[in-house]
C-alpha cells in the first residue's frame, strides 16, 4: 500500500495501491516504462522499496528477503540453466535446504508438473536443445514445482510468435484457474491483458491509472490514456467543442459535428464542459460508398478521403482523412476502397467518449 521505487531522481513507482483476491489473475498493463516490473520486483523483494508496504495473505513482508517471501517470478527471458536438463531446471527450485524434500518428493512433484505442462517427454533433454515454446514451458514448471502462495509472471511470452502467444495465453489462463494460485501478470499487450486478467491494472509512468476488470477498462476508460491503449489500432481523438443546437447539445470537430445522446449531455452539463477532447474507437466506425446505406440505418453521415487501406484479411484499416486529420475505421465489409477516394463514415452517438482536453479525464464517469 503506498508503495514508492525511486532510482535516484528517477521514480518508477508513485503511490500504488493495490489489493488482489486470493486465487485472482490479475494482468498488469502499460507500455515499456510503465514501472510494471519494477512494482513485481517490489512485490517479490528484488528490489528494496522506497516507502510504503507490501502485504502478502495479510502479513506485512518488508523487512523479509526474497526467499522467505513465498513468492514464484518467471521473466520473459527464462532464466533457465542451459546445460542441465529439464528435470533438473525443474527440481532446481526444490533442492534449497529449507525446503527439507527427499529425493522422492522432489521428483513427484517435477513429474507431476511437467505432465500438466505437456513437456513430460523432455525431462531428460538438455535445455539447450528445446525450442522456444517448449523453454517457456520449462520456465513455467519451475514456478509451478515451487506451489507458493504468490505467482509473478513478467511478461512471460512477449517474445514468442504471434501464434505461439495466441496459443500460450488460453494455456497459462486454464492453468492458473486448475491450480488457483493468485497471480499477477505484466503485459504490454491489451489483448493479452484483457484476455487473461479478471482484474486489469492499467500503468502509465509509476502511476496507477485505472483498476477494473475487462469490461470497465475498455467500456468506461478513466482517460484518454487508457482508452487509446486498449484497442487496435487506438481510439481516434478530435477536439471539440460542445454547442447548443435547437433543444440539444451538439458537439462540433474539424471532422463532425453530432448531436449528442441524452444520457452523455445530462452528464456534460453537469460539469459544465465546452471544450472537450472526443474519443471514437475504429470499430465502432461504419464505412460506405453511399450515405443512403447508412443512413436508412438511423445513422447521420459524414464523408472523407481515403488516405490509405491496409487489407488485413478479414477486416481492414482504412485511414481516412479530412481537415488535415487523420482517423482510422476497422472495416469489415466487402466493399474495395481506393487511395483518395471520397466515402461516407458513420457512427452511434452513444459510442463518443468525452475526455477533458487538460486533464484528458473522462467527462461521462
Amino acid at each position: 500500500m503506498g508503495l514508492w521505487k525511486k532510482y535516484g531522481s528517477v521514480i518508477a513507482l508513485q503511490d500504488v495501491n493495490l489489493e488482489v483476491s486470493d486465487g485472482e489473475l490479475v494482468t498488469i498493463l502499460g507500455p515499456s516504462g510503465a514501472g510494471k516490473t519494477s512494482l513485481l520486483q517490489t512485490i517479490a523483494g528484488v528490489e528494496e522499496i522506497t516507502s510504503g508496504e507490501v502485504y502478502i495473505d495479510g502479513k506485512l513482508v518488508n523487512k523479509l528477503p526474497p526467499a522467505e517471501r513465498d513468492i514464484a517470478m518467471v521473466f520473459e527471458t527464462y532464466a533457465l540453466y542451459p546445460n542441465k536438463t529439464v528435470f533438473e531446471n525443474l527440481a532446481f527450485p526444490l533442492l534449497s535446504p529449507l525446503r527439507k524434500l527427499n529425493k522422492t518428493e522432489v521428483e513427484k512433484r517435477v513429474k507431476a508438473v511437467a505432465q500438466l505442462l505437456q513437456i513430460d517427454a523432455l525431462l531428460d533433454r538438455n535445455v539447450a536443445q528445446l525450442s522456444g515454446g517448449q523453454r517457456q514451458r520449462v520456465a513455467l514448471g519451475r514456478m509451478l514445482v515451487r506451489e507458493p502462495k504468490l505467482f509473478l509472471m513478467d511478461e512471460p511470452i512477449a517474445h514468442l510468435d504471434a501464434k505461439l502467444r495466441h496459443r500460450l495465453r488460453g494455456e497459462l489462463k486454464h492453468l492458473q484457474k486448475h491450480i488457483g494460485i493468485t497471480t499477477l501478470y505484466t503485459t504490454h499487450d491489451y489483448r493479452e491483458a484483457l484476455g487473461m486478467g479478471d482484474k486489469v491494472v492499467v500503468l502509465n509512468k509509476g502511476v496507477v491509472l485505472q483498476v477494473g476488470t475487462p469490461d470497465e477498462v475498455y467500456h468506461k476508460p478513466r482517460n484518454a490514456f487508457v482508452g487509446s491503449l486498449i484497442g487496435d489500432p487506438p481510439m481516434n481523438l478530435f477536439d471539440g467543442e460542445i454547442i447548443t443546437h435547437g433543444d440539444g447539445l451538439w458537439v462540433q470537430t474539424k471532422v463532425f459535428t453530432s448531436p449528442i445522446d441524452e444520457r452523455q449531455a445530462h452528464a456534460l452539463k453537469s460539469k459544465g464542459s465546452k471544450k472537450v477532447k472526443v474519443g471514437l474507437r475504429p470499430s465502432d466506425l461504419i464505412l460506405g460508398k453511399e450515405s443512403r446505406s447508412l443512413e436508412s440505418k438511423g445513422f447521420r453521415s459524414y464523408t472523407a478521403k481515403v488516405y490509405v487501406v491496409e487489407p488485413l484479411g478479414v477486416t481492414s484499416i482504412v485511414s481516412l482523412e479530412k481537415e488535415g486529420l487523420i482517423f482510422q475505421v476497422k472495416y469489415k465489409g466487402e466493399e474495395k476502397f481506393h487511395i483518395d477516394e471520397t466515402v461516407h463514415f458513420s457512427f452511434r452517438v452513444e459510442d463518443l467518449y468525452f475526455f477533458d482536453p487538460l486533464t484528458e479525464e473522462n467527462l461521462l464517469t
